[in-house]
């Protein structure tokens, strides 16, 4: 195995510095945990140690990052690879395919392996990551922890000595995420050498060799009372407290609506009412349909039955009148923003926000700062790590204030605080705006207590959740 080295690294945004004296060494053969607030430099040291950065970026670098005695940006892709493999926070930003199978041939045939040994590696690394059905679908078509399966199954179809894992599960529900942890631990255990960040620490208990701690730039390895916390026996599954709701003012009604992906059914015929004015939570497994549902609910997917809002039938709503009434927070937080700075982003919500007297300038600083986000504001939206997105996606759609927003995972790769600071936000500003919150996640640790409602999607069900159900 090469050795990796990282000594006193330095790198900076223009005049930004995003990490300072950082050195790493990782033992060979060992599964690593990397961990830290949102926006502490985790992503960014990754993609040093992957090569895309400085090359790829506007940033700065000072130190030693080599492997083998190479410098790790001087290594030409394809040979990089079989050294030091990286999956993507973000996978849609891997892929460049249409599908499973085509981008892992694609990738495989860079390492100009040969035909027989590219098909089964493709067969058998599909299986592993419980992906081998969706072989020929289109990528685009996934859903979000679906993608991440397949981008998991790309990176160790690279076989690379140090693998590299930006958030990999956060989009994955607490079944599968327990499953493909175990996956990487038996790749690990081929000798290979496993750094990953991750900010759900269940699961790791038992598997995790050594935990390195980042915040503000700053890295160390965790001592024996921060790994026992970091490393601590912690429950999978928690219980959503929530009570099956009652007759009340109903917003939206779906009357025998069902779902499909292409050829495949999601929803059979199903009928319920969605109250307004309330917080209801959406779960269930990977690719149930989850946010196909809510695609239908802004008319960007199309669905069989009636979906009434405000009792009228949605079908016949122009659409310029139904995104001023509901409005989709994307799992992708990029694909929201249409500025490029967090300033001329904040400003536009600003300008478009259905309660001004709210959202003053003191109000914006105050949330601003409770988000960490005060200091970042003539920062590049796309520069901003996949934590401080989602911050800050969120916090432009509340101010805009459509009527019913729907949140599609919008906890996904933030850590525990900013989860909290981020749902109390939420619950305040909804409150004061009286909007209907629907919230799609697998970050049940966080909302307990949060929801007034639970819906829960499988088996071409949907039902609600509560009391003793």
């Amino acid at each position: 195995m090469g050795d990796l080295v990282v000594d006193n690294v330095n790198f900076a945004y223009h005049e930004s510095q995003v990490l300072t004296n950082v050195s790493l060494t990782l033992r060979p053969g060992t599964f690593n945990l990397l961990v830290g607030p949102s926006g502490g430099g985790k992503s960014t040291l990754l993609k040093l140690l992957s090569g895309l950065y400085p090359k790829f970026s506007d940033g700065q670098l000072t130190g030693k990052l080599s492997i083998d005695g190479y410098a790790i940006d001087d290594i030409v892709p394809y040979q990089r690879v079989t050294y030091i493999g990286y999956l993507f926070q973000n996978p849609t930003r891997q892929f460049v395919m249409q599908t499973p199978f085509e981008e892992l041939r694609f990738s495989l045939e860079n390492l100009q392996l040969p035909p027989n040994d590219i098909n089964t590696r493709i067969h058998d690394v599909l299986k592993t990551v419980g992906m081998l059905d969706f072989m020929h679908h289109d990528l685009l078509t996934l859903s979000g922890g679906e993608k991440q399966k397949i981008a998991l199954a790309v990176a160790l179809a690279m076989n690379s000595e140090y693998l590299l894992l930006d958030e990999p599960f956060a989009n994955v529900d607490p079944t599968a995420r327990l499953q493909l942890i175990q996956v990487i631990k038996q790749y690990q255990q081929t000798g290979k050498t496993i750094l990953i960040t991750d900010h759900d620490w269940s699961g790791y208990t038992d598997l995790i060799d050594d935990v390195f701690f980042m915040d503000a730039g700053h890295l160390h390895q965790a001592n024996q009372v921060e790994r026992a916390k970091v490393l601590k026996q912690l429950p999978i599954q928690t219980n959503i407290e929530t009570t099956l709701p009652i007759q009340q003012s109903n917003l939206i009604t779906l009357k025998k609506v069902t779902l499909s992906n292409g050829t495949r059914p999601l929803l059979s015929e199903t009928s319920l009412e969605i109250p307004k004015e309330k917080r209801i939570l959406i779960t269930g497994p990977n690719g149930v349909g989850k946010s196909t549902l809510f695609s239908a609910l802004v008319k960007l997917t199309p669905y069989g039955g009636i979906i009434t809002y405000n009792q009228q039938n949605i079908a016949k709503q122009k659409i310029a009148k139904h995104v001023r009434d509901i409005a989709l927070v994307f799992q992708n937080s990029e694909q929201q923003f249409v500025a490029m700075t967090v300033a001329e982003e904040l400003t536009q919500a600003q300008q478009f926000s259905y309660y001004p007297d709210i959202w003053t300038n003191d109000t914006l600083e105050k949330i601003l700062t409770q988000l960490n986000l005060s200091e970042l504001r003539q920062h590049v939206v796309y520069q901003l790590s996949g934590g401080q997105q989602k911050k800050l996606q969120v916090l432009i759609m509340l101010i805009i204030g459509t009527p019913t927003l729907l949140f599609d995972e919008p906890l996904a790769g933030l850590d525990n605080d900013s989860q909290q600071h981020l749902l109390e936000i939420i619950a305040e500003f909804s409150t004061r705006q009286h909007q209907t919150i629907l919230f799609i996640s697998h970050q049940l640790q966080a909302v307990t207590h949060w929801f007034d409602y639970h819906l829960h999607f499988e088996n071409k069900q949907l039902v609600y959740l509560g009391g003793d159900s």
